[in-house]
């Protein structure tokens, strides 16, 4: 005998959307707690203008040379922070404090932690991802980095290098990490444990040494130092403004060759961090901005990309070394000759190249990428070992890697994954290179010249083979006109 299903009453059927409607409103609870308790981590006010100065190369920059972006001895900040290749240099950083602390009865650990503490928020709005250190961790954190960055400068500038060395590493190892974007910690952070730690007649004594030193021995070779930007968010920001110079006001340089690793050398930039440190806490100055980029547009490749080395060889293109280079963006092509500064590469260069590169890219927008067009440069121009080769035998670059091929990997990853937008400052010259790379005279001249007059030899015979041409077309010219024109017998 079947059973007929028993037919649901109306009371049983509002119960149970009832306790269905009571389970979507518990799971909509729970989720908006969740997602309240999100949002109330985020950093602060939207009207914030100090959010994300501090961030994680972008992914299309990194991903092919992730080396170039990590510490090897120190971490400053929270991003590399716990690592075990780095935890040595942990306890070192407590050496560091213990000597701040020594320089005068006036600091007491009481004192810094509490100015850390009002910093603190501050801080923590600088990076682009949420810090997860508590309260006191991330104070500690602020107070172990910003003394270990201080005492590092003012260890360099008292020649109190033994300092350095008793932490067991080599302090242009030191130095490399400090310049990394994203081994950083806000500058504020410094310019108060400065503030705290220093004297204002020491100040003014270090001042003065550092405008002798800068005068001396700069990297520009001009006594006039740069001016910083007003606000100085940290080491690699503060680098950029010293080390890369902008195309639209050059300076003239007293060196007749430019040595791209003496310019972005760790070892002549400390001393621009160590001067313009003194200089944003005690004469505070107006920073005029520069203008924004050109948004990106489709157009002609040409303003992109030019030939490589080889090629441009092939259509008559000559490298020569600029004598007298204004600074090292000074490029010029006139007449099929394509002049550029000495470029002396180091394993120094590579680090610090790549991490200005991506902090162009970082602040797309707000400061010309100048430094990204002309490592798109670099990259056009190499692609292969020959490519290099042809540069060194010009006399333009000077390879202080391990090999060609080191150089020729550096040159093809720098720029990898950077924005080139088309308003970029190499883009004109970019236009004539392939302009006269297109014209088929130029390919023809420079086919002659590189089949025929390669070497003297070659230009011998081709003369010679010229001279019995003309020689044979002589001999068979008399030789028809004397069959047309019979001599006359006397």
């Amino acid at each position: 005998m079947e059973e007929t299903p028993m037919e649901e009453s109306p009371s049983n059927r509002t119960l149970m959307e009832e306790s269905e409607v009571t389970v979507v409103d518990v799971k909509s609870s729970h989720l908006s707690e969740s997602m309240q308790q999100k949002l109330n981590t985020l950093w602060g006010q939207p009207n914030e203008t100090e959010n994300f100065t501090i961030f994680r190369a972008p992914c299309n920059i990194r991903k092919t040379k992730k080396n170039l972006f990590e510490p090897f001895v120190v971490s400053i900040g929270p991003f590399h922070r716990g690592h075990t290749s780095l935890h040595s240099m942990e306890e070192k950083k407590w050496r560091f404090l213990r000597d701040y602390m020594s320089r005068g009865d006036h600091i007491n650990l009481d004192l810094c932690i509490s100015e850390m503490r009002l910093l603190e928020e501050r801080t923590r709005r600088c990076y682009s991802e949420t810090v997860h250190l508590n309260s006191d961790g991330f104070v500690e954190m602020m107070l172990l980095d910003g003394c270990f960055v201080l005492e590092y400068f003012l260890k360099c500038r008292e020649g109190n290098s033994n300092s350095i060395f008793e932490v067991g590493w080599n302090s242009a190892f030191i130095l490399s990490d400090l310049l990394l974007l994203e081994n950083q910690i806000p500058f504020f952070v410094v310019e108060k444990l400065y503030e705290i730690g220093i004297q204002q007649d020491d100040q003014m004594h270090f001042l003065n040494y550092l405008a002798t030193v800068m005068a001396a021995r700069g990297p520009t070779g001009n006594p006039n130092l740069p001016t910083p930007p007003s606000t100085i968010h940290h080491l690699v920001h503060l680098c950029y403004h010293c080390s890369v110079p902008n195309p639209e006001r050059p300076v003239v340089l007293s060196s007749k060759s430019f040595d791209l690793s003496r310019m972005l050398s760790p070892s002549r930039i400390k001393y621009f961090l160590l001067d313009l440190l003194i200089r944003v806490l005690r004469f505070p100055v107006t920073y005029r901005g520069r203008p924004p980029l050109i948004p990106f547009t489709t157009r002609n490749r040409s303003v992109m990309v030019i030939p490589c080395a080889t090629e441009l060889q092939d259509t008559g293109v000559k490298f020569r070394p600029k004598l007298t280079p204004r600074h090292m963006f000074d490029i010029s092509f006139d007449h099929g000759v394509l002049e550029i500064p000495r470029l002396s590469i180091t394993d120094d260069t590579k680090p610090l190249f790549a991490n200005l590169v991506a902090f162009e890219q970082c602040k797309l927008g707000e400061i010309n990428a100048h430094l990204t067009s002309f490592a798109s440069f670099l990259d056009s121009l190499v692609n292969t070992k020959k490519d290099v080769m042809i540069l060194q035998q010009c006399g333009i670059v000077e390879n202080c890697l391990s090999s060609e091929e080191e150089l020729t990997n550096f040159f093809n990853q720098v720029g990898e994954g950077a924005v080139l937008l088309d308003g970029h400052f190499l883009a004109e010259l970019f236009i004539e290179v392939n302009r006269y790379c297109e014209s088929s005279w130029n390919r023809q001249r420079a086919r002659l010249l590189r089949d025929y007059f390669s070497s003297p030899w070659a230009a011998i015979s081709l003369i010679a083979a010229l001279i019995l041409l003309v020689l044979t077309c002589v001999q068979s010219f008399f030789a028809v006109y004397a069959y047309f024109v019979p001599p006359r017998s006397s």
